[in-house]
């Protein structure tokens, strides 16, 4: 009896410790590898492109250690492939308009986070207020 009543502990400390790390209260992470210009001049639009996209779509991206179980995370590197903020200064024109359509997309469907990613870490939920942010950002004319 003792064995089972030691391997429930466990478990229920496991689960604990996970759950306790999926509150959100952790901080965003900051990421200081990119210059403040590279993506937007507008500090709130990078803000929150830091929490929120960086993750997965930049080459500073590390998730806390629980997200990382998340099936979108773990296609970080495919993701990268897609859209890279760290590339973005590299990016021509013709390249940043089709990403800002498609960060555009995604803002309005709710695809980006992915759900099973914010599931994990919700402090990378975009609020409406944030999504308005960003659709007002992807519609300017120059970036």
């Amino acid at each position: 009896m003792k064995t089972v009543s030691a391997t429930g502990s466990i478990i229920a400390l496991s689960l604990g410790l996970f759950l306790a790390g999926c509150s959100g209260s952790q901080p965003p992470t900051a990421f200081s590898a990119l210059p403040s210009n590279s993506v937007s001049s507008d500090q709130e639009v990078k803000s929150i492109l830091e929490r929120s996209c960086f993750q997965c779509h930049s080459n500073t991206g590390s998730a806390p250690w629980y997200a990382a179980v998340s099936p979108t995370y773990l296609a970080a590197n495919s993701a990268r492939g897609v859209l890279n903020f760290s590339n973005w200064q590299d990016y021509d024109a013709e390249k940043r308009a089709a990403e800002l359509k498609n960060i555009e997309q995604s803002v309005m469907v709710g695809s980006m986070p992915p759900g099973d990613y914010t599931a994990l870490d919700r402090s990378a939920r975009l609020s409406e207020d944030q999504k308005q942010v960003l659709l007002k950002w992807v519609a300017q004319p120059a970036h």
